[in-house]
């Protein structure tokens, strides 16, 4: 600003003493120069000077300065993004100005002067570099986040401004110094020509920048793989891409090696990620046991996300060992590490826990003892259960480990389909573990549930008869289920030889056909614990001498 009000007075003085043909001195900081000597043409030029351009040197240049230096502390405070353009107006093109209309209007020098191009070409440049300013200003600097002006790159906003401000300076050349044009352009084909073929690697890695900068597949703070390269973005810039990796060192990955391979962004679309646990557990832990107490173990990290929600998989059934994978997500691919790390502590402790299995390949020999129960362990606890049940306890125990010598353990899987409706039936089934449902679509095709079978008790009776062996509902596993099938032929040994047995069946299937027709005519009134209907109990006997058999 001294500076300004310096220039502004030395014009000044210059003006006053043109008529006196008297030398013009201007302070400067360091010194004094003569601006106009004594007598001459310099004294007639000034003598002729229009006195409204020496107001406007004198009073109105330092009283713009000033206006303008308020208004650039207004817009620090109100608008900062503003203050770049009209700082390059104020502290470049007025000064630029200032010279030149002192140099034209005031010294009368000519346009062809060196002096008077030099400011003119300062004037028209700084008022090409404020321009594009305020165009960035306006179109980029703080656009709502997803439009196109905040999806285009940083780097390719620079190469257009670079551009643009290239061409105007050519046009200032050719128009205030007379530059031919022409030639320039050919020596810079030519030269543009040479360096291309010169640094094609270093120019694919440039576009290659720009491209990737423009479409923006990766961003600050990504974490992406890039061939064997793992780590996070910390800097896109023309030629390479910067990742910080686990080792905390810098990897430099070239442009072009992003444009022609493949790489994975794990922060996109979303920072939520998918960590995988592979385990495995012997064949005598059953699937579901396992999958469930996995499933707690996972929720009781608090970094897993409840949403969306863990899981457990089986994967395959390998030569000594179930394999699973645990499946949870995490917040962002960085906690995802730390996710596997305590999942992997905490199932070992969960397995000793429970008295689940980790099977895995050794170099020596060793007996395998399954915990599973033996086939006679589990004949005796057949044995005992048809010894429990009424129709079947008239028999004698030579006659039963007959017959359970015929018979078939199967089992099925929590909601596997144990009886589809309208199929015939093999055989009485006899609930040694676990609970069935029995489900009946209603008048509208809607399942209903009949009720809930416990240990004990028993499905497909209607196998008791000598025709019509049709299963009239659908059953299935509440859990792992385990059942006894007796044969038909079997069956109707037994019936013969224990009349109660017949008549408990031949009651069982009458108070089912009651609640199969209850259904089919739609008087259902309560629900079950499943949201779906129940029909009333129904008093009676039921084969296995649960009240829930008789439904």
């Amino acid at each position: 600003m001294n500076s300004a009000l310096l220039f502004a007075a030395a014009a000044a003085s210059s003006a006053a003493a043109a008529s006196s043909g008297a030398a013009v001195t201007a302070a400067t900081p360091g010194g004094s120069a003569t601006l106009i000597g004594p007598g001459g043409a310099a004294a007639a030029a000034l003598g002729q000077v229009n006195p409204f351009w020496v107001f406007v040197l004198v009073l109105g240049f330092p009283l713009l300065m000033l206006l303008l230096g308020e208004a650039l502390r207004w817009l620090q405070r109100h608008q900062p993004i503003f203050v770049a353009p009209l700082a390059i107006l104020r502290n470049w093109t007025l000064p630029a100005l200032a010279l030149y209309l002192l140099l034209v209007a005031l010294l009368a020098r000519p346009r062809s002067a060196v002096g008077v191009r030099i400011s003119e070409t300062l004037v028209w440049l700084t008022l090409i570099l404020a321009a594009l300013s305020l165009l960035n200003v306006i179109l980029f600097e703080g656009a709502p986040q997803g439009s196109w002006q905040a999806k285009v790159p940083k780097l390719f906003r620079d190469l257009g401004r670079f551009l643009l401000v290239l061409i105007g300076s050519a046009i200032v050349l050719s128009s205030v110094w007379g530059a031919d044009l022409g030639g320039f352009l050919t020596a810079l084909g030519v030269g543009s020509l040479v360096l291309g073929l010169a640094l094609q690697d270093s120019l694919g890695n440039i576009f290659s920048g720009v491209a990737l900068l423009f479409e923006q597949p990766i961003a600050m703070g990504d974490w992406v793989q890039i061939g064997d390269s793992l780590g996070q973005v910390v800097e896109v810039n023309w030629r390479s891409v910067h990742l910080k990796t686990m080792n905390n060192d810098l990897r430099v990955i070239p442009n072009s090696e992003l444009a022609k391979g493949q790489f994975i962004n794990f922060s996109r679309p979303t920072p939520l990620h998918r960590v995988e646990v592979p385990i495995s557990f012997s064949y005598d832990d059953p699937p579901n046991r396992v999958r469930q107490l996995l499933i707690g173990a996972a929720l009781e990290i608090p970094a897993v996300l409840n949403t969306p929600p863990p899981d457990v998989v089986v994967v395959s059934y390998g030569d000594f060992a179930i394999n699973y994978k645990v499946q949870v997500f995490a917040p962002d691919f960085l906690t995802g590490d730390g996710i596997q790390d305590e999942l992997n502590r905490r199932i070992w402790y969960l397995a000793k826990r429970h008295g689940l299995t980790m099977p895995y390949p050794m170099q020596q020999e060793v007996p395998y003892e399954s915990t599973a129960p033996t086939p006679v362990q589990q004949g005796l606890a057949s044995l005992q259960l048809l010894k429990n049940t009424p129709g079947f306890a008239s028999l004698s125990s030579e006659r039963l480990e007959q017959l359970l010598a015929e018979c078939e353990v199967r089992s099925y899987a929590t909601h596997e389909v144990v009886l589809h409706r309208l199929t015939p039936l093999d055989g009485l089934y006899l609930i040694l573990s676990g609970e069935a449902e029995l489900v009946l679509p209603d008048a509208t095709g809607r399942p209903c549930s009949l009720g809930v079978l416990l240990r004990g008790e028993c499905f497909g009776e209607k196998s008791s008869l000598l025709h019509g062996r049709i299963a009239e509902t659908t059953v299935l596993a509440c859990d792992d289920l385990e059942v006894l099938v007796i044969p038909y032929e079997r069956l109707q040994e037994v019936l013969v030889e224990s009349p109660r047995l017949a008549a408990d069946l031949a009651e069982v299937i009458e108070i089912r056909q009651r609640a199969v027709a209850k259904v089919l005519e739609g008087g259902l009134q309560r629900r079950g614990s499943a949201g779906i209907p129940l029909p009333e109990p129904v008093e009676g006997p039921a084969v296995g001498g649960s009240a829930s058999g008789g439904v």
